[in-house]
């Protein structure tokens, strides 16, 4: 050991299991907020500084201190580690190594803390300082989070009430009643009272609906009606996260859409980026000021918990290797690095392969994919001429999300903000759209047969179902064309779903689709998203594509292309039902696109009936 050199190590039994401790103890940000450090600020200290490397700092006792921060290595959910090297202090060295071990009886875990004091006479200050005060906060910290986790409750729901704006009881008391009569959901508004008043900072600077909603066991759909109505209100706010395509971090945060810009910047990054109505625009919301007064300091800057989209993050030397133990659930994720262009694909199945090895080089990648299993043995190696900083990312990194392709076409979000749009010449970029056309076959013969006031209400009411499924599904209708629906989802597999319910609830259910023939197109591409006449609406080949597919399509038929059913999330979803969806290769003549015949995929959800030829 280095002289003047201390290390420090606790052990900690706990009753949760390490995957429901991990959001917990990786958030560092929380953590050292409670263990009494001061806020930090980014503090540039030299222009060689490395990618991935923070230079930080904070103010002790009226004294500035400096630090070189590397990047986070952290393996979820079972270690991290971070290393500061100071330049100004009180400390020359500090590492925090933290392990999650499952046992039998819930988690083992060890934190070990190597301190090298800047002087020798701070070493026993410093050691009487971590010992009996950091690690007394931290095992309350850890009891608290432990015996919440347990009991299926989320740690704020143990907590005292916190102060709230003068005036901002009478207040709540008043909205409370009002929200209550206005969305018909008592539960999910009690939820959203108890989070205002009870939840620290770091859970309320953005407050993402969806999460919630998994964990109070609500519908999406309720609790964002919720929401939009308690920011109509003035007892929440929204604003509008724009996340850099490589740091994954919302870097530009804007009030409303029209103040929103095209082209962005990441410092971190030190890149461009452009804003992508379905990529990286999402809606994010926070307590109203006149509420409770939220801080925006921050404690931490990189560590596991800003990035739980990311699973693994490692730092390699010149001929490194690392051999990180992955945790997996099914999807696609991608490995990058902060060197490279491009990425890796790896496709997480059961039946993937076991082992795997990555050899980085100086040549960029080129989404070569592979498919593994959800425990593989990985090894990376950096055979590169440079250091490095690898990741594994989740591709949909951001599931409880709610971007601005489903809530810019979602009716309560229209209904209570009409003025909540792009500008009118604004043109957007909205990449990997999923729309999705539906057509009502038989509408002519309904007039002709039930007449037009029965007949219209009828419709009227297909279209609420299919609205009402779009919502749930996290899609929303732009417009609706005669008979016809056009919606839009942010993920392909959710769109599939949505047509699926629609046609079992159309084919089977004699009270809603007795007289209803339905049939959907649906296509997956980028697209441009437009204010027209003070809605959005959305513009390119893709749209075109899906409203031609659906008039190709035969009675309770859905028509997807070929681009659609080779998206992962589909063959995961189709490969996981196939006694419930028939597929049939087909190329159609379409409208519009005659140079070529275009390959589909037409699907039934019910065989068809057997013909006899004579």
């Amino acid at each position: 050991m280095k002289e003047g050199q201390q290390i420090h190590r606790w052990v900690f039994n706990l009753a949760a299991s390490p995957a429901k401790l991990w959001p917990y103890v990786s958030d560092t940000n929380r953590i050292f907020r409670l263990l009494g450090a001061p806020p930090v600020q980014e503090m540039p200290l030299s222009r060689n500084t490395p990618k991935g490397y923070l230079e930080l700092s904070h103010s002790i006792l009226n004294s500035q201190v400096t630090w070189q921060e590397e990047p986070y290595a952290w393996e979820t959910p079972f270690r991290f580690k971070v290393t500061r090297n100071y330049k100004v202090g009180f400390l020359e060295h500090l590492s925090i190594f933290t392990e999650c071990i499952e046992t039998d009886e819930g988690t083992k875990l060890i934190v070990k803390i190597t301190v090298e004091p800047s002087n020798s006479l701070l070493y026993y200050p410093i050691r009487l300082y971590v010992n009996y005060v950091l690690k007394k906060k931290l095992a309350d910290y850890l009891e608290i989070v432990d015996n919440s986790v347990s009991q299926g409750l989320h740690p704020y729901e143990l907590n005292e009430e916190k102060s709230l704006i003068r005036g901002a009881d009478k207040k709540i008391k008043r909205i409370t009643k009002e929200l209550e009569e206005k969305t018909k959901r008592k539960r999910i508004v009690r939820h959203l009272i108890e989070l205002i008043r009870k939840a620290e900072d770091e859970d309320l600077k953005s407050i993402h609906p969806y999460s919630l909603a998994r964990y109070w066991g609500e519908k999406k759909y309720s609790v964002l009606n919720v929401f939009l109505h308690a920011t109509n209100l003035d007892l929440l706010d929204f604003s509008w996260d724009i996340c850099c395509p490589k740091c994954k971090s919302p870097k530009n945060n804007f009030r409303k859409l029209q103040d929103t810009r095209g082209h962005l910047y990441c410092e971190d990054c030190n890149d461009d980026y452009i804003m992508d109505f379905n990529k990286n625009t999402h809606l994010v919301f926070k307590p109203h000021p006149l509420i409770r007064n939220v801080s925006n300091r921050s404690y931490c800057l990189g560590g596991p918990g800003s990035k739980p989209h990311r699973v693994v993050q490692q730092s390699l030397l010149i001929g490194d290797e690392r051999y990180p133990e992955l945790q997996l659930e099914e999807g696609t994720y991608l490995f990058r690095t902060h060197n490279h262009e491009g990425h890796l694909v790896f496709h997480v199945r059961e039946n993937g392969t076991d082992n795997v090895n990555i050899y980085v080089t100086d040549e960029d990648f080129h989404s070569q994919s592979i498919t593994i299993s959800k425990n593989p043995n990985l090894g990376i190696f950096n055979h590169s001429s440079q250091p490095m900083v690898c990741f594994f990312d989740k591709l949909n990194w951001k599931e409880e999300a709610i971007y601005a392709t489903e809530v810019c076409s979602n009716v309560d979000f229209n209904t209570l903000f009409p003025n909540e749009t792009l500008k009118e010449t604004s043109k957007v970029r909205a990449s990997e759209v999923t729309m999705l056309f539906t057509d009502l076959m038989n509408s002519t013969e309904l007039y002709v047969k039930e007449g037009d006031e029965t007949a219209i209400g009828r419709v009227m009411g297909h279209f609420r179902v299919i609205q009402q499924i779009i919502a749930e599904e996290r899609g929303g209708i732009v417009k609706t064309i005669g008979d016809s629906v056009m919606a839009v989802f942010w993920e392909p597999v959710s769109a599939l779903k949505a047509v699926q319910r629609i046609q079992q609830i159309f084919s089977n259910s004699s009270a809603v689709g007795n007289a209803f023939k339905i049939k959907a197109g649906v296509h997956f591409g980028d697209c441009t998203a437009v204010n027209l006449n003070g809605r959005i609406d959305y513009f390119g080949t893709t749209v075109n594509l899906a409203s031609r597919l659906v008039d190709a399509a035969s009675e309770k038929e859905i028509m997807l292309s070929e681009a659609l059913y080779e998206h992962p999330d589909i063959k995961l979803y189709l490969d996981k039902n196939t006694k419930t969806f028939f597929v049939k290769d087909s190329s159609k003549e379409l409208k519009g696109f005659s140079e070529e015949e275009i390959k589909v995929k037409q699907i039934r959800l019910e065989r068809p009936p057997m013909r006899l030829v004579i």
